[in-house]
């Protein structure tokens, strides 16, 4: 299943049911900050309000936007990945473009 928000810069998400699984590719959201993107997705999961849900706590945004931040000449980087719970949800965050975020840790 697949939701759009029209008017929003909210990314889609992708629910992998089969596991509870939450998956956005920040790469298709690249106009949007992954920090953004990953609060974002948390916030599709849990449906709760944006100040419900504190990534500062977890991870300083900025630093993970740099981690996984194109390399100089553009290309994406690889490998890489990181993990953390916020607002109940575990999420991984990986340098091939993906948000995961499992509401059921």
């Amino acid at each position: 299943m697949q939701n759009s928000h029209t008017g929003s810069d909210r990314p889609s998400t992708n629910d992998d049911s089969e596991d509870g699984v939450y998956v956005v590719n920040y790469y298709e959201t690249s106009d949007i900050e992954l920090s953004v993107t990953v609060v974002h997705a948390v916030l599709e999961v849990t449906g709760k309000e944006p100040t419900d849900v504190d990534l500062n706590a977890v991870v300083q945004p900025d630093a993970l936007n740099r981690i996984f931040s194109p390399k100089h000449d553009g290309e994406p980087r690889e490998g890489g990945r990181i993990e953390f719970d916020l607002a109940g949800c575990h999420v991984t965050v990986t340098g091939d473009g993906e948000v995961r975020v499992d509401a059921d840790p």
